[in-house]
């Protein structure tokens, strides 16, 4: 059995700890680490989200757009809350979660597409990332 990257590790962990925030928060079940972690996943959600659908781009290009993302789409959704008079800390932590969730699903139906019309080693270009190297 091999052991996982460090970077993997600390992503997967950085993401869980993120998510278990934003569930306290819609569920209402805060306690004093249900906002930091809240904040976590509001500033990397959509951001880790995204990193999978930018394969062709340099890393350091991926950070910069992963992390703009993060940003747009929790002031999209702020906004778009306030502008329609809808806003709650719960509602817009759903709604950002909403997101980050569709675009995962994005993800997955682009790879399985990409798998079934490519060739076996072709299916997921990019995939020697310097995310997932050791």
């Amino acid at each position: 059995m091999t052991m996982p990257c460090p970077r993997l590790l600390a992503v997967a962990v950085v993401a869980a700890l993120g998510l278990a925030g934003a569930t306290l928060t819609v569920l209402d079940m805060g306690g004093p680490l249900a906002g930091p972690l809240t904040l976590l996943f509001l500033l990397t959600g959509p951001g880790l989200a995204t990193w999978p659908l930018l394969p062709r781009l340099t890393p350091p290009a991926r950070v910069i757009v992963s992390g703009s993302v993060s940003f747009v789409v929790a002031m999209t959704v702020a906004q778009v809350m306030l502008s329609l008079d809808l806003w709650s800390v719960r509602g817009g932590v759903a709604a950002v979660m909403a997101v980050c969730g569709a675009i995962a699903v994005t993800d997955v139906v682009l790879t399985r597409r990409a798998a079934l019309t490519a060739e076996p080693d072709e299916a997921r270009p990019g995939e020697e990332d310097w995310l997932f190297e050791a």
